[in-house]
């Protein structure tokens, strides 16, 4: 399905574009739907597309040699799926691309792009920043590995699902299963489950699938004390403009 020029321009990556270029890319958009479950390529397929989630989310996969799955990244609307290949001209997909929930994806051949970059006074530059933010996040969490325990970065990533998608943190309802957020963080299973019992002794009390956090002040400290970005992080409280901190 094509995708109107007026619902283009509200796709963040397409938002500055002229006219002329919204008339350039528009007949070469599609719109794909992808069900739970359903997988958009896996680690080792070439790469055909640029994708931009407007609906939905998809966790990033690799599996390694004993059959164990590793989420590398779990992408949200706003995000975009490939932007990385086309900066480095990559051939074949470094992960796999499964569908956590329905997910609602703009599809743009990659060797279109490629051919037309000069074509777009931005859209380059745009790519650019994306990929660069993403790298960053990325040197940022493995620091935070290396620093943080395993306590530490799961109400980290909490903070972050309050940013990411406006929860209230006094009261909100995991977005994903504990399964795929133990693998997003590296943790083996038993250590996140053990790592959540002991939330509560730093203002996060964690049932079911339900996640409250009456004690801000308490969770804040001992989330940022060990993270060398604190002062700067859009996740904390204080800065979180999303948020209901």
């Amino acid at each position: 399905m094509s995708i109107p020029p007026h619902v283009l321009k509200t796709i963040p990556l397409f938002a500055d574009l002229t006219p002329l270029e919204v008339a350039l890319l528009e007949p070469h958009c599609r719109v794909r739907t992808y069900e739970e479950g359903q997988i958009l390529f896996v680690q080792g397929d070439a790469i055909t597309s640029l994708y931009v989630i407007c609906q939905g989310t998809l966790q990033i996969f690799r599996d390694t040699q004993t059959g164990h799955e590793v989420t590398t990244d779990i992408l949200i609307a706003g995000d975009l799926l490939g932007a990385d290949d086309m900066i480095n001209d990559g051939e074949t997909h470094a992960s796999s691309a499964k569908a956590i929930d329905k997910t609602i994806l703009v599809d743009i051949p990659a060797l279109w792009i490629r051919q037309h970059f000069k074509s777009f006074d931005r859209l380059g530059e745009h790519l650019l920043e994306y990929v660069s933010k993403r790298l960053h996040q990325a040197q940022t969490e493995m620091e935070q590995r290396i620093t943080m325990t395993a306590p530490q970065l799961i109400a980290c990533y909490l903070q972050r699902l309050c940013f990411l998608y406006g929860f209230d943190p006094k009261g909100f309802d995991l977005p994903y299963k504990k399964t795929l957020i133990a693998s997003r963080l590296g943790m083996a299973l038993e250590t996140f489950s053990r790592s959540l019992e002991k939330l509560s002794d730093h203002g996060i009390i964690i049932s079911g699938n339900h996640v409250s956090i009456p004690d801000i002040e308490k969770a804040t400290t001992f989330v940022c004390f060990e993270c060398s970005i604190n002062d700067v992080c859009e996740n904390h409280p204080k800065r979180g403009e999303k948020n209901n901190f």
